[in-house]
């Protein structure tokens, strides 16, 4: 099946035309694994427009997912393509054969990170590869050469626009709430729904002309970015005439558009502050809102698009002979096809695809069999723990792998089958070994990045299995890259946790509830998205009947995720069960602040209808 059409596989949706502008130096016809916005002088298609002959339109439900071998010999000569460009490697299918193109190859990443650990390598299969400001900055800082700094996003002038409508919105928020995600965000965002009392503000999703509707009713934005990049909400605010409200930490606004002018900033320690001295200015905001909307004209989807592609005109015709494709070897490229592999794929597929590629490339396997048993492990649910016992039988015995390594995966395996003493002996083993692990003090960053590279690269699963465990393992290679001294804290750290986690969950189950707690209680706080070590304590802590701790723990929770009912159940609980009556109708009263902001009409009247029992 194709892979789902996320908010940043729609880099460019179809359906825009930009004014027409001179683009001698774009490439004139260019072939894409996604739907370009129509510019003048540029020819643009995508994979699906090129099928075989034949009475089924439907040939193949997974067209996209074809080879270039397959596609280039159905395109017509006078349509031959002088460039690829691919987008969201972290999102879709990318040919396997994609070195092989005979033009300039164009490689467009949106959200990087999600697939920071994949780049280092894929990087090397592109001649021109575009980024966010952040992703540029911290890929130049691993030696990236090919990088080049591009918004990646803009909006499309048919659909964000003004309305006339009254704005009568002092404040709106329409995104994501996934708190695995967007830790900070939600607790910025339950901020802003304590502090909204009376006044109209809409913070729930809201998606297509709805979501158009609330922007042209909206004085201010509130924005946080996930990276530091200019979002897609920034763009589509201003372009329906409201004013976004952007974080202080934000990198990349601030080189498109002045702050002050075009948007406003705001401090986390004071965003209560800010809101009500902007909104006490109201003036203010409607001239920001008409600079923004005059301002953002110039940045749709396909101007950002002709941009990059005039950028790899010029480059290219500065150099004699076209874009040069950086050097590889062959082990490298396998890796780095193997890796882009991995991104949209079920686990029977990813599991063939990696063992299909180092078949055809001896040595290769040292790298793939760790992460087909993790990938099995991962996705458990489909295929049990024997693909897993068996890739790690072959995994041991090949000689080439570190002890630690087949500790920890040894572990992850008898953790999925419940065997709580050898996961506990597994667990302990291995953080002794990862205790004593260094990096030499005098290794050179281009030494360390390839320690790095291998490292992330044969021990993590593919993007699409384990998505909390992608978001950690990309966090931890991003600090690997940028700290300044030698060393691998991130891997290690994460690696840590996860040992710590295990011992948590089989000490529980081996009825040592105070062990279990002092194991949850080493892991950091909020570090992990994957790893819930706070629910781990709260459940130490009941079979231990330590109330008081147990509701500190759960007060904790609701800090760190003050959105997630699911604390909200086990925070009530615990009062309701210390009797602390007070506490619990001061909660309750939170909550029903909450949920008359996040949640649905029907959820939010049961946390009101609980209020009122309370009371009473």
């Amino acid at each position: 099946m194709p892979p789902t059409r996320s908010a940043a596989a729609l880099l460019f949706a179809a359906g825009e035309c930009d004014n027409p502008e001179s683009m001698s130096t774009a490439p004139a016809r260019v072939l894409a694994n996604f739907h370009l916005p129509p510019m003048a002088g540029i020819i643009a298609h995508t994979f699906g427009d090129y099928t075989p002959a034949g009475p089924d339109p439907l040939w193949r439900q997974d067209a996209e997912r074809r080879n270039l071998s397959e596609i280039l010999p159905l395109i017509p000569a006078f349509e031959r393509p002088d460039a690829l460009v691919i987008a969201s490697p972290e999102y879709l299918p990318i040919p396997p054969d994609v070195a092989a193109f005979p033009g300039a190859k164009i490689l467009l990443i949106t959200d990087w990170n999600v697939c920071l650990r994949f780049l280092p390598d894929m990087l090397g299969l592109f001649d021109y590869c575009f980024t966010d400001w952040p992703g540029y900055r911290l890929l130049q800082k691993a030696g990236i050469r090919n990088i080049h700094h591009q918004a990646m996003f803009g909006h499309d002038a048919s659909v964000f626009r003004p309305l006339d409508r009254q704005r009568n919105l002092d404040v709106s928020f329409c995104g994501n709430l996934n708190s695995g995600l967007h830790l900070e965000r939600n607790r910025l965002l339950a901020r802003v729904a304590r502090w909204a009392g009376p006044r109209p503000v809409h913070l729930r999703q809201a998606f297509e002309a709805e979501y158009v509707e609330v922007l042209n009713r909206s004085r201010l934005v509130f924005n946080y970015s996930i990276r530091g990049e200019a979002n897609m909400r920034l763009f589509e605010a201003m372009a329906c005439g409201a004013v976004p409200l952007v974080e202080a930490t934000n990198q990349e606004a601030a080189i498109l558009f002045q702050e002050g002018r075009h948007f406003f900033r705001y401090e986390a320690g004071r965003l209560e502050t800010r809101l009500d001295e902007l909104l006490a200015d109201p003036a203010r905001i409607a001239a920001v809102g008409a600079a923004a909307k005059a301002a953002v004209a110039g940045h749709t989807k396909a101007s950002q698009m002709r941009a990059l592609l005039e950028t790899v005109g010029r480059e290219s015709a500065a150099r004699p002979g076209g874009a040069p494709s950086p050097p590889q070897t062959e082990p490298a490229k396998a890796l780095a096809k193997l890796r882009v592999l991995g991104a949209n794929y079920t686990l029977a597929e990813a599991i063939d695809e990696l063992q299909n590629r180092s078949a055809g490339m001896p040595g290769l396997d040292a790298e793939t069999l760790p992460a087909c048993v993790l990938t099995f492990l991962e996705g458990s649910s489909e295929g049990g723990t024997a693909g897993a016992e068996a890739f790690l039988e072959r995994f041991i015995s090949d000689g080439r792998q570190p002890a630690w390594m087949g500790a920890f995966l040894r572990m992850r395996l008898e953790l999925c089958r419940r065997s709580w003493q050898a996961t506990l002996d597994l667990a302990r083993l291995c953080l002794e070994s990862l205790a004593g692990m260094a990096a030499p003090a005098t290794e050179s960053p281009a030494d360390r990045l390839e320690r790095l590279r291998g490292v992330y690269g044969r021990f993590f699963p593919p993007i699409g299995l384990g998505k909390g465990f992608n978001t950690d393992i990309n966090q931890a290679y991003r600090h690997d890259l940028t700290t300044p001294a030698p060393g691998w804290e991130g891997f290690i750290g994460l690696l840590q946790a996860h040992c710590r986690v295990a011992q948590a969950r089989a000490l529980l189950a081996l009825g040592r509830p105070a062990e279990a707690y002092a194991a949850a209680a080493a892991i950091p706080a909020e570090r992990f998205v994957s790893l819930d070590a706070l629910s781990l304590r709260a459940d130490a802590l009941r079979r231990m009947v330590d109330t008081p701790r147990l509701r500190e723990v759960l007060a904790e929770a609701l800090r760190a995720k003050p959105l997630d009912t699911g604390v909200w159940d086990q925070a009530a609980e615990a009062l309701m069960g210390s009797g602390d009556k007070p506490a619990l109708l001061a909660l309750l009263e939170d909550l029903s602040v909450l949920a008359r902001h996040f949640l649905p009409e029907a959820q939010a009247e049961k946390v009101r209808e609980r209020l009122a029992q309370e009371r009473g």
